[in-house]
């Protein structure tokens, strides 16, 4: 998550290979995260 965080300030796009245990330990975080200017694809 905090790769997650720090690429919203990134000049190139990140890539994370697998999110699945983000919603067991922060539900909340793709709606925070898009709030705050992340552009998310799955």
């Amino acid at each position: 998550m905090s790769f997650a965080v720090l690429g919203l300030c990134a000049r190139s796009p990140i890539i994370i290979d697998d999110a699945r245990p983000i919603a067991t330990s922060f539900p909340d975080f793709v709606a925070l995260l898009t709030s705050l200017g992340a552009e998310l694809r799955a």
